[in-house]
C-alpha cells in the first residue's frame, strides 16, 4: 500500500510540473499576415484616402473681361481651399482657371498654361509668382500687331486688363492694398516683372512697380453708365445694346429687337455730353441710383440742359444693366 502510494504521488508531482513549465512557453505566432480579405484571393488591401478636409470660404469677386470691352466685370464664385493652401493661393488659383461656365459674357485674360507659383503677404503688399506663360501673347494677337491701328489700341489694353483682373481680385478679396508681380520657373527664383510688358517703350531694365486698384477699368455701376452714355454720344449702337437689361424690372417689358432699338434711338434728340454721379448701391446689392446732368440739342436745334435726373441701374448675374426706358426717359419726349 505504501508503495502504490508513493507512487501516485510521484506521478501527480510530474503532472503538475509539466503543466507549469507549458504555462511559461512563449506563445507562437502565426506567420500568416493579419487580413480582413476572403481567404484565397489575389487581392490587394486599397491604399488609404486622404481625409484632409476641404475647408470652403465664403463667396469671393474674381475679375474677367466683359466681351472685348475695355473694362472688367465681376464674377462671384466659392473658393475651396485646402488646408495646405493660403487663401490667396487658393483665389489666385481659382482665377487663373477662367470664368466659369455660367458667365458665358467673361473671357479669360491671362495666357493659357499661367500658374500661381507662390503668394507671400508682407504688410499691405501680396508678393505673387507667376509661371512663364504670362508673358505670351494671347493666340490672336498678331507678331506685327504695331503695323495695326486697332492692335496698337488692342495689345497693352489686354495686358492693363490681365494685371488688374489679379490686382482688383487680390484688393477686393484679401487685406492687400497692392500687388508686386514676379515672374519665374519656380516658386523661388522669381523676377520682377518688367515695365515693357506693358508695351509701353520702356526699356527692359525698367521694373514695374507694385499694381494698385484701377476703378476706371471695372465696371462699377458709374462707370458702366458713363460708358452707356458715350456711346450714345458716340451712336456706337452695337456696344451701348450690349449694357441694356433683358427684362425692364419694372414693368416686365423686354427689351426690343436690335432693330429696333436702333430705329428707336437714331430717333431721339442728339446727346452731347454728360456727368454723372457716384453710385448709390441698395441695401440688398441689386440696384443702384445715380444722378445724370446732361447737354444735348433737341430736333428743333436747340441747346438743352437736364440736371440731377435720376436713373436706376439693376445687377443680373454680377453685371450692372440699365433699362431702355430707364436710359431714354428723364429726356421726356
Amino acid at each position: 500500500m505504501r508503495k502504490h502510494s508513493f507512487r501516485r504521488l510521484a506521478l501527480v508531482l510530474l503532472l503538475t510540473a509539466c503543466l507549469l513549465l507549458s504555462s511559461c512557453a512563449p506563445a507562437v505566432r502565426s506567420a500568416l499576415p493579419e487580413t480582413t480579405l476572403v481567404p484565397g484571393t489575389d487581392a490587394q488591401l486599397p491604399d488609404a484616402v486622404d481625409s484632409s478636409p476641404v475647408r470652403v470660404r465664403g463667396a469671393a469677386t474674381l475679375y474677367y473681361r466683359y466681351l472685348d470691352e475695355p473694362y472688367l466685370a465681376p464674377e462671384t464664385r466659392v473658393i475651396s481651399q485646402t488646408p495646405s493652401q493660403s487663401w490667396e493661393m487658393a483665389l489666385l488659383t481659382e482665377l487663373l482657371s477662367g470664368p466659369g461656365t455660367q458667365s458665358s459674357q467673361l473671357t479669360a485674360v491671362f495666357p493659357p498654361g499661367t500658374r500661381v507659383l507662390s503668394c507671400s503677404l508682407e504688410g499691405r503688399t501680396l508678393f505673387v509668382t507667376l509661371s512663364q506663360e504670362a508673358l505670351n501673347a494671347l493666340a490672336d494677337e498678331p507678331v506685327d500687331w504695331q503695323e495695326y491701328d486697332s492692335w496698337r489700341v488692342e495689345a497693352p489694353l489686354r495686358r492693363r486688363l490681365c494685371m488688374q483682373s489679379l490686382t482688383a481680385t487680390v484688393t477686393e478679396n484679401c487685406d492687400a492694398d497692392e500687388v508686386q508681380v514676379l515672374i519665374g520657373a519656380e516658386a523661388i527664383s522669381g523676377e520682377r516683372l518688367r515695365q515693357n510688358y506693358f508695351l509701353d517703350d520702356s526699356e527692359d531694365e525698367v521694373l514695374s512697380p507694385a499694381l494698385t486698384r484701377d476703378e476706371s477699368l471695372l465696371l462699377t455701376p458709374a462707370n458702366t453708365l458713363e460708358a452707356v452714355l458715350s456711346m450714345w454720344i458716340s451712336r456706337d449702337w452695337q456696344r451701348l445694346y450690349r449694357y441694356l437689361a433683358a427684362t425692364d424690372a419694372s414693368t416686365g417689358t423686354a427689351r426690343p429687337a436690335f432693330t429696333d432699338f436702333v430705329f428707336r434711338m437714331e430717333s431721339l434728340p442728339a446727346l452731347n455730353r454728360c456727368q454723372v454721379s457716384r453710385a448709390s448701391v441698395s441695401l440688398s446689392g441689386d440696384t443702384a441710383t445715380l444722378s445724370l446732368t446732361a447737354e444735348w440739342t433737341d430736333r428743333r436745334g436747340r441747346l438743352r440742359t437736364s440736371e440731377n435726373r435720376i436713373l436706376h441701374l439693376r445687377r443680373t448675374n454680377d453685371l450692372w444693366t440699365i433699362s431702355l426706358e430707364q436710359l431714354t426717359g428723364w429726356l421726356g419726349e
